[in-house]
């Protein structure tokens, strides 16, 4: 927990996530009870309070802002309603505090906005990572085509990649000379696939034609193995 001393009146206090799991809180713990709200925020003031500065008649307010780390909370002293409070009975010091918490309500409102916002965001972060996988399934094989800027960027390609786990076609297409590569879930890992990719797209870029259309449309120069292809034909001391 963060603790900063604004002024004479003011505290700002930073709980961090683990600060919140250490206490037992939860956002959602704090939407439906207003009571739990309340000890929460007298509870912070007790921790960071140590002098007692902003105990007794004194009236608090607390303003607090959820964030994807923590909770922001910023403790007040209110010196008019102090002097209001004075003339109350001094028998009820902290009963009169609890009925100055005027932020209960939003406090409790933001929080909902802020959980439901974070719920919005994990769907979203699960969807975009679903969609950034390569591999959906374990038997669904995945064509990647590329566009290579001419037929030397095939041969480098095909010095630079030794192809393991799937296969490889060569196209030509509108002019362009266009390289599909196949990976095989159950014949090569999603990592060792998005490695090969990665050096693929140093000779080429992403197409922006399908494997399928290439196939219907396209003339298919070398079938199944264009890298090891290539790679007997035009690579001097080749290697198999």
């Amino acid at each position: 927990m963060e603790m900063e001393r604004i002024n004479a009146d003011t505290i700002r206090v930073f709980l961090g996530s683990d600060d919140l799991k250490s206490r037992g809180i939860k956002m959602l713990d704090l939407l439906s009870n207003h009571e739990d709200i309340e000890h929460f925020f007298y509870g912070v003031l007790e921790e960071v309070d140590t002098k007692h500065e902003f105990a007794g008649n004194e009236s608090v307010t607390f303003q607090v802002m959820p964030s994807s780390g923590g909770l922001e909370m910023f403790i007040s002293r209110n010196h008019d309603q102090d002097n209001q409070s004075n003339n109350k009975s001094a028998a009820r010091p902290h009963q009169e505090a609890h009925d100055d918490v005027t932020s209960v309500d939003e406090f409790a409102a933001l929080a909902k906005r802020h959980l439901d916002q974070a719920q919005i965001d994990k769907a979203q972060g699960d969807e975009d990572d679903e969609e950034s996988r390569l591999f959906t399934d374990e038997s669904t094989p995945v064509a990647v085509a590329l566009r290579l800027p001419d037929f030397e960027a095939m041969v480098g390609l095909a010095r630079s990649l030794r192809l393991d786990g799937g296969t490889s076609d060569l196209y030509q297409y509108q002019g362009h000379y266009y390289l599909v590569l196949t990976f095989h879930p159950n014949a090569i890992s999603e990592r060792e696939a998005e490695i090969q990719l990665a050096i693929a797209h140093e000779y080429g870029d992403a197409a922006d034609v399908t494997a399928e259309q290439l196939a219907e449309y396209g003339q298919r120069l070398m079938a199944t193995s264009a890298l090891e292809t290539t790679r007997y034909y035009f690579v001097r001391g080749h290697q198999a």
